[in-house]
């Protein structure tokens, strides 16, 4: 065992023990966890590191020359190669809630430690699946994250890099009864604290193109109601926000870290979710919060946000936990000394060292309490009773069936981003996303596009509103469509409501002070009657057997985005060296090996590379059109390209797209071919004269879904076999 003394910063911070600091006055003790010392542990929303011996302690007083006591669970021979991944004490501070792992062949499940009884009860959760990161609930409940799956005989996402087994949101009651699963985001859902108003701030990880970053969201204990909380619209300093916890109403410290890498670890931000106010003396953050007056202060500015190695007395924090409410608040915490990165440590076959320390975020001084080199010393908590928030009652189901979701707006053209033009937004198109573990391959195409299926469009109605049913339970995003049926925003995080929930919003990304409280009939939308969007299909049966408009889900590649130019453009478009099949070669220049590529939208197979790298599993029309990302495919080879490598689509705008631009399609809602979408453009059929060629309304739309929903080439009608 080490205990440390340091000298940081410059600064001497004290003798072991003997420096008195009245951050600490009250406190008689503190519980942390002990995990032995481990290389890397995947990105920061993964848990699977597992490593046996890791227990539950309790440091009395709070000082390095304290008395270090093992609360759970040494003395029970079926924790002797347990391991731990989250904690909580209870409100009456009588009982211990945890995850253990207790062997490297099974699951993390649930326990209950009693401090007074010195027993522990495990909690009948599945035995097939991990429970992780418990907290206790106002009402007698605990929540936790679970790769466990709320739709019967589905399958748990994967997450999109790694192919992990997501986390999802659940709780159950006290004693083990009434284990209720939450609606499933596309990705993670992780680390959540319990906030003194009774909601629930978490982790989450949202990933729609190019978006890719965990963001905070905010939920009522029932896992209905969630919200943004930081991290979007501007608001986005690191890659990720995990472990936040409340320093006062709408006031939170989190760490900030690249997504990959750092161990869990980053630098301590903290962070308000609304602008501020000063109540009874104190500043605190607006309860009515807004994500666009969120703001930041970085407490811990020399730690790098991104994921390249720390430097010497530098290192990176593992968590925080504020123990006052200041301007610059002191904060116990977990900090790792070095470069507290993955592969710097591994290169050098060093693990980092977390212990516990008090820091000073005003001076940056960090005064050490306790460091036991063997083990990771973490997640520091004053060990006291508190009082519990209030209960927050379930919300009541909307009154059009406890199975469905009511999603919907009051008025889309309330917008803080996009000014739509007067009657612009035909309906809003509702798209569910899903991930590989439905049989694709690792990608869904050459784009960061997740798989997608359209459930749907709900008509937007004279006064703005519009109202849609879907299925319970899935990861859904939308996006505001004209009569062109081509996207005008698209929302870019997957959302998702439980059975009988109302997500009901103001507008657009409306402005998130305004009330949304929504009484039948108080818009068309509702007094119309919402629409149905595929609510009595399964997962399975959400795909397409017919590419119509009226009828299309998803847009497989090969079997309908092919066929538009199998029927209209091949005769010209074929790959061979004449007008209109422009060409790029890519040459190889330690090999020499070179080969040139025709614009060719043919849907042969096709093997696309050089030497022994090859893309390979889509057609030549999809490589023409999307075009091949070198540097990303092909990182390890010095890779010349003589001409221009163009990508047609846009993945997620076919308002942007070249080849949307070109083929300038009319009007399809309603139907109107003398309408056009880029009224200055001569569509391409027409440039043709006498060779050249119109599309049906179905093929059009089949070309604009594809690009407004990714550019993808897999979907659930052409999974591989």
């Amino acid at each position: 065992m080490k205990r440390v003394c340091l000298i940081v910063l410059g600064l001497l911070v004290g003798a072991c023990g003997s420096e008195s600091n009245d951050a600490l006055d009250g406190i008689n003790s503190i519980t942390f966890v002990q995990r032995p010392a481990r290389g890397g542990v995947g990105n920061v929303f993964n848990y699977e590191s597992y490593v046996p011996g890791a227990r539950i302690v309790q440091l009395s007083p709070p000082t390095a020359d304290g008395e270090l006591k093992v609360l759970c669970c040494d003395q029970f021979t079926e924790f002797a190669e347990a391991d731990i991944f989250g904690y909580d004490v209870s409100f009456d501070a009588r009982e211990i809630v945890f995850s253990a792992k207790l062997s490297r062949e099974e699951p993390y499940g649930l326990f209950v430690y009693s401090i007074e009884s010195d027993e522990f009860e495990p909690l009948p959760t599945d035995p097939n699946h991990d429970y992780v990161t418990p907290i206790f609930l106002p009402g007698n409940k605990i929540m936790f994250m679970t790769n466990a799956v709320v739709e019967d005989r589905g399958k748990q996402h994967l997450d999109e890099y790694d192919q992990d087994i997501t986390l999802q949101i659940g709780i159950i009651d006290r004693d083990g009864g009434d284990e209720e699963l939450g609606a499933r985001n596309l990705s993670h859902r992780v680390f959540p604290s319990l906030m003194s108003d009774g909601r629930v701030i978490m982790t989450q990880w949202d990933h729609v193109g190019e978006v890719n970053n965990g963001r905070l969201m905010v939920a009522n204990p029932d896992m209905t109601t969630f919200r943004e909380g930081f991290g979007k619209e501007g608001t986005g300093v690191a890659n990720s926000f995990i472990k936040a916890v409340e320093v006062s109403p709408g006031r939170v410290v989190a760490i900030g870290t690249a997504r990959e890498r750092t161990l869990h670890a980053g630098t301590v931000i903290d962070v308000r979710m609304g602008k501020t106010r000063e109540v009874d003396g104190e500043v605190w953050a607006d309860i009515e919060m807004a994500e666009k007056n969120g703001s930041y202060n970085i407490l811990t500015p020399q730690v790098p946000i991104g994921r390249e190695p720390s430097s010497q007395t530098i290192g990176r924090y593992h968590d925080a936990y504020p123990l006052n409410a200041r301007d610059y608040p002191d904060l116990l915490v977990s900090w790792a000394d070095g470069p507290v990165e993955s592969a710097t440590l591994s290169a050098a076959g060093l693990n980092a060292d977390f212990g516990i320390y008090l820091f000073n975020s005003s001076s940056g001084a960090r005064r050490p309490i306790w460091n036991q080199e063997e083990y990771w010393d973490i997640l520091p908590r004053p060990f006291r009773a508190r009082e519990a928030p209030p209960v927050i009652e379930a919300s009541g189901s909307h009154r059009f069936g406890a199975d469905t979701v009511l999603l919907g707006s009051m008025n889309v053209y309330e917008s803080t981003q996009i000014e739509f033009a007067e009657k612009s937004v035909y309906g809003i198109r509702v798209i569910e996303g899903f991930g590989s573990e439905e049989g694709f391959p690792r990608n869904f195409g050459m784009t960061e596009h997740d798989g997608a299926a359209m459930l749907g469009v709900a008509e937007v109605r004279d006064d703005g509103s519009w109202a849609a049913l879907i299925p319970a339970n899935i990861p859904v995003r939308q996006q505001a469509i004209d009569r062109f049926g081509m996207a005008l925003i698209s929302e870019p995080v997957w959302i998702s409501g439980r059975g009988g929930e109302a997500r009901f919003c103001g507008g657009c990304h409306e402005d998130r002070t305004k009330t949304t409280v929504i009484d039948p009939g108080i818009t068309d939308a509702l007094g119309v009657g919402p629409d149905n969007l595929r609510t009595k299909t399964t997962r399975y049966e959400r795909r397409s057997t017919d590419y119509s408009v009226d009828k299309i889900v998803g847009v497989p590649w090969d079997k309908a985005v092919q066929q538009v130019f199998t029927d209209n453009c091949v005769r010209c478009h074929d790959g061979t060296a004449r007008p209109g099949n422009p060409s790029y070669t890519v040459t190889d220049t330690d090999s020499g090996e070179t080969f040139t590529w025709y614009f060719n939208l043919n849907g042969d197979p096709v093997d696309y590379g050089v030497g022994d790298t090859l893309i390979s599993g889509y057609t030549t029309s999809y490589m023409t059109l999307m075009g091949p990302n070198l540097a990303a495919e092909f990182p390890d080879r010095n890779i010349e390209v003589t001409g221009e490598i163009k990508q047609y689509i846009e993945p997620g705008s076919a308002r942007d797209s070249e080849l949307i631009q070109k083929l300038n399609p009319p009007q399809l809602l309603p139907f109107d071919s003398g309408v056009r979408a880029f009224p200055d453009r001569t569509p391409h059929g027409q440039e043709l004269g006498a060779e050249g060629f119109e599309l049906t309304r179905d093929e059009y739309h089949i070309l604009i879904l594809m690009a407004d929903m990714g550019g993808q080439f897999y979907s659930r009608e052409n999974v591989p076999q």
